[in-house]
């Protein structure tokens, strides 16, 4: 028997088409890891400090913000371009919002802001006072995940 009997030989129409093969597993694994780099960084997101366990639960409540003006960043003007326990002045400019930094207007496990290094002490007599990096004011015994404690 010939060679030619014993083993059938494909034509160019029988083969696989390896080169569309791999564009199409090229592009899923593209998407793959585009959707496994955008799930990473969700859930990152949410992982923004609290510090929080299982056996410490935080009530998060939203204080309310007496807005004098955009430019000042939710606060009375003595507060605008403050400086906070530590020598950090306040950027009107650049502030996180109350809700983006979970603040609440109860201490959390003894950290409170009015011993945040951040926090911008009562200036007009209200009992409120300010933040260096959160807009809006803040009660001396609330608490935000940016909290840091103020060594001075």
């Amino acid at each position: 028997m010939a060679d030619d009997e014993r083993t059938p030989r494909r034509d160019a129409t029988d083969r696989p088409t390896r080169s569309r093969d791999i564009r199409d597993a090229g592009r899923t694994r593209r998407r793959f890891i585009w959707l496994t780099g955008t799930a990473a960084m969700a859930g990152l997101a949410g992982c923004s400090g609290g510090g929080g366990g299982a056996a410490e639960t935080t009530t998060t409540t939203t204080a309310t913000t007496t807005e004098s003006s955009d430019s000042t960043g939710g606060v009375p003007a003595e507060y605008a371009t403050a400086t906070s326990l530590d020598g950090t002045q306040r950027n009107p400019d650049s502030l996180s919002s109350q809700e983006a930094v979970s603040y609440q207007d109860q201490p959390s496990g003894g950290r409170q802001c009015s011993t945040c290094r951040y926090y911008i002490e009562d200036k007009n007599g209200d009992g409120v006072g300010a933040c260096a990096i959160v807009a809006g004011e803040i009660a001396p015994e609330g608490y935000c995940v940016s909290y840091v404690e103020y060594e001075g």
